[in-house]
């Protein structure tokens, strides 16, 4: 559908005056063509604006479509490809931060004596060297940081699943950089910094399941891969760093994670860990009771069980998994963190009288393959 014909259609569904017609098309147009329009979870052909009227003609009243266009048009954040990458770019510096901290820790140095120590520089470099960087998923972007760190290649890995054939091509290519300068030193990872593009909750990254009496999370699982495989003392060292870094998080998410591993290192005598955030969401732009009532309204009253798993997503998630209450989109896809109303469909099995349209289509990374 042409633009000009959606910005017709449009303009009759919201019933706007020729004014707030032509203010709402200069932003709608500049939004779409910079960020709306690139969303990867569209179908070939498929453009905002036709996504947007067909997502407001769910609600029945004008009243109803006005309070969901406020909330596109003033809460809604979109983060594309670019600023992704940018997020992505913020990384090394962070993690190079991080090690000058180790360093200085180590050496009894305070963090701004590490520029002009000799002995501090050294140490830095051979840190450097023996780090290993690692995709949590395959949403890290682990290409993008490649190409734009000055990493070697053989230090970026982009599965957290690694196996002995690979630890040990790893261990063989560190020994070879180390025999220019570090002859005497071992072959082993001192530091390994796990990455991952975004948390809404926390929740994936590490968890102890009650019900189970155990952890669990990618965090763990990378570290019982390490113990359990005898990786450790053979190809990462015995007190390893590992350093956790998503490019984007929500506060909640950041507070979890520190809370959780504060908790998880006391298991595990051989890791010492620590986190940073290329950005992270401030607590005020979550949606949530406290907001105003109208909108609240409207994301509980056109709400669909049927959206929900009992195996994932849990009950009651129209501020999103775990209410995390998210007005966030990126680009690949949109989080289940947030609102509802942004990414759920209805399954067509559905009975309810309120069968919900996503703005935004979310690709599932859970399949209930027929499950109820």
């Amino acid at each position: 559908m042409k633009q000009e014909l959606a910005l017709r259609l449009l303009n009759g569904l919201m019933k706007w005056g020729l004014i707030k017609a032509n203010e709402e098309f200069k932003w709608l147009k500049l939004l779409v063509e910079y960020k709306y329009d690139h969303y990867q979870g569209y179908s070939p052909g498929a453009r905002f604006l036709i996504n947007l009227i067909n997502w407001l003609k769910q609600f029945p009243t004008i009243e109803e479509r006005e309070v969901a266009y406020k909330f596109i048009r003033q809460r809604l954040i979109f983060i594309n490809q670019r600023e992704m990458h940018h997020l992505v770019n913020l990384s090394m510096p962070l993690f190079d931060s991080e090690a000058r901290r180790l360093v200085a820790k180590e050496l009894g140095l305070k963090f701004y004596e590490t520029w002009n120590n000799i002995e501090a520089a050294r140490r830095l470099k051979l840190l450097r060297m023996r780090t290993l960087y690692v995709a949590l998923s395959d949403g890290a972007h682990i290409d993008v940081f490649r190409r734009d760190s000055d990493a070697s290649n053989e230090q970026v890995v982009p599965l957290a699943e690694i196996s002995q054939h690979k630890w040990r091509s790893l261990s063989e290519k560190l020994r070879k950089r180390l025999d220019a300068e570090f002859p005497k030193e071992r072959e082993l990872f001192e530091r390994i910094c796990l990455i991952d593009d975004f948390t809404g909750s926390g929740y994936t990254l590490l968890r102890f399941d009650f019900d189970k009496n155990k952890w669990d999370g990618k965090v763990h699982n990378f570290c019982i891969q390490c113990k359990d495989n005898n990786i450790l003392g053979q190809y990462v060292s015995e007190n390893c760093t590992v350093h956790v870094h998503h490019y984007l998080a929500s506060t909640k998410a950041k507070e979890c994670i520190d809370q959780e591993l504060n908790k998880y290192k006391q298991t595990f005598d051989n890791f010492s860990f620590l986190t940073t955030f290329s950005y992270f969401l401030p607590l005020d732009i979550v949606v949530n009771d406290n907001d105003a009532p109208e909108l609240v309204e409207l994301i509980t009253k056109f709400y669909d069980k049927s959206i929900e798993s009992s195996e994932h997503t849990k009950e009651d998630i129209w501020y999103g998994y775990k209410q995390c209450g998210l007005p966030l989109v990126l680009d690949h896809n949109t989080p289940n963190n947030s609102i509802a109303l942004l990414w759920a469909k209805s399954k067509n099995s559905s009975e309810s009288l309120s069968k919900m349209r996503p703005l935004f289509h979310r690709k599932e990374r859970h399949i209930d393959h027929g499950k109820k």
